[in-house]
């Protein structure tokens, strides 16, 4: 989810090529290249088990439910920094929806208050504080689904390995604060969490 440009998704999937993966980001533009990239023959690139998909998570969550066997948020951006951070419970119901029982997700998130809020996305610092991180964001994450079963902090170096654009690029960036969290989708599939209607 958040997926950018696309590219973590497409390394993924080269590796994995009996597993589906869906790479979704709300905005079209950033996955059209990929996109296009995924429907070429095999010798130039082409693979089949790439989905791109370009919409909001409140759509993705009423046309996927119970698709997802694992979701990955990696280095969220506005909205969905927010709903995975702060954290917004309707959102994150929105995600644990998108989940099979027992489901696995995997969000790593990073927020450095004086270069980010100037580039459009302001959270506030509470969010990379250890009790919210280990308080508050369990106990709501539940709420929503989703059991927390570990919350860390990972180095620049293990950021890179994620293979997306914006992993490398923070990576090899300024030193910044980057949370991992996992968590499983508690739920049975007959009392899924209700979503609020819009």
């Amino acid at each position: 989810m958040g997926s950018g440009d696309g590219r973590g998704p497409y390394h993924w999937a080269s590796r994995e090529p009996s597993r589906l993966f869906i790479a979704s980001d709300a905005n079209a533009s950033a996955l059209t290249g990929i996109a296009w990239k995924t429907g070429r023959k095999p010798a130039r690139g082409g693979i089949e088990n790439l989905i791109c998909i370009a919409e909001p998570l409140d759509v993705l969550a009423a046309e996927l439910a119970c698709v997802a066997d694992c979701i990955t948020v990696i280095l969220p951006w506005g909205s969905l920094l927010r709903a995975v951070a702060v954290p917004e419970i309707d959102a994150l119901r929105q995600i644990a929806h998108l989940c099979l029982p027992h489901a696995t997700v995997e969000i790593v998130f990073s927020y450095d208050e004086q270069r980010d809020a100037r580039q459009g996305a302001p959270l506030g610092t509470t969010a990379l504080e250890e009790k919210h991180v280990h308080a508050t964001l369990p106990r709501l994450y539940e709420q929503a689904g989703l059991r927390m079963t570990s919350a860390n902090r990972i180095s620049q170096k293990e950021l890179a390995q994620y293979q997306t654009t914006w992993a490398k690029r923070l990576a090899f960036g300024r030193p910044r604060e980057v949370w991992r969290l996992l968590a499983t989708r508690t739920a049975p599939r007959g009392s899924l969490p209700l979503l609020t209607s819009a």
